[in-house]
């Protein structure tokens, strides 16, 4: 049984870092981070999923990963192409993710793109979204290039601790200090004067080459693994509206409201109705009952209790 066991893997001649929970012959998933956080997003979730054998990363730019070469940019294709590499040099043919945020939509946008390795999807208060049309879109890549070009002039804060780091994100965020302190605890390093972030700048940069509407609609149609979407009641709202038409095109999507904040997962208050629902969706409890919501966008209320 792996409890948070570090890993390394050579990829593309960089380092991805990540985390390991479970039972390493149990079925493989990989558990994806939101934007900003690392792999310690998963350290309340993944003790409650023993029997599978999960594989939390840090995406290139977070956590104990090395960061993308001057001037390349961080964008969800390239994610993508990480976890496809990472799976290849672990022999996972096959396999499921369990995403949160950012990485419930790099999960749903893979799991079409590449549906024969995805076998089960869950999505944590995220999913795959198109935000503006095409003026929206080309102004987004030329803010990106901008950036880009001016990243020497990026540099992030310094804080006298981690302390004040967690808790600077708890007044920026609706994170609880114990959650934050999860995520800072892997996402910082010691500089001169205090700590500050390990993870790379340049992610805060405009994303460039988002695909589109249509694009979008035809990756949910050929996505072929069972999708769970767990929303958080009182989450974020950025995929929100675009819920109803990527429900339209899937194949078998089911969605369950929740009780809770956008990082819901992490939170040891809300963590457990997560657990419960993850349990019940991938058939981990015999007793458990799955009821099926293929395509519907009504979701059941579920008390926290």
């Amino acid at each position: 049984m792996l409890q948070g066991k570090e890993r390394r893997f050579e990829i593309t001649g960089r380092t991805l870092a990540g985390l390991s929970w479970g039972t390493p012959a149990g079925d493989p998933y990989f558990c994806l981070h939101g934007w900003l956080d690392n792999a310690a997003s998963f350290n309340v979730l993944a003790p409650k999923l023993p029997e599978l054998n999960l594989l939390a990363l840090d995406f290139a730019g977070h956590g104990h990963s090395d960061h993308h070469p001057p001037g390349y940019h961080y964008f969800p294709l390239a994610y993508m192409q990480d976890l496809l590499a990472t799976a290849d040099a672990l022999g996972w043919q096959q396999f499921g993710l369990i995403g949160h945020s950012m990485g419930a939509a790099i999960a749903s946008e893979l799991a079409g793109l590449f549906p024969e390795r995805v076998t089960k999807v869950v999505l944590i208060d995220g999913m795959v979204h198109h935000q503006g049309g095409p003026a929206e879109c080309n102004a987004r890549n030329r803010e990106a290039i901008e950036q880009m070009l001016r990243a020497h002039e990026k540099q992030p804060p310094v804080y006298p601790d981690v302390a004040a780091m967690a808790q600077r994100v708890t007044e920026a965020t609706d994170q609880s200090f114990a959650a934050a302190s999860e995520l800072v605890a892997r996402g910082h390093k010691a500089v001169a004067g205090g700590v500050t972030w390990s993870s790379d700048p340049r992610i805060r940069f405009a994303t460039p080459l988002r695909v589109s509407s249509r694009q979008l609609d035809a990756l949910m149609a050929a996505t072929t693994a069972p999708s769970l979407l767990l929303t958080a009641s009182r989450g974020d709202r950025w995929y929100r509206d675009g819920v109803e038409r990527r429900a339209l095109h899937h194949p078998n999507l089911e969605i369950i409201e929740l009780d809770g904040p956008h990082h819901l997962h992490l939170e040891h208050d809300y963590a457990d109705s997560v657990a419960h629902e993850v349990r019940r969706f991938l058939g981990l409890d015999a007793a458990a009952t799955a009821g099926t919501k293929t395509g519907t966008i009504e979701p059941r209320q579920v008390s926290q209790g």
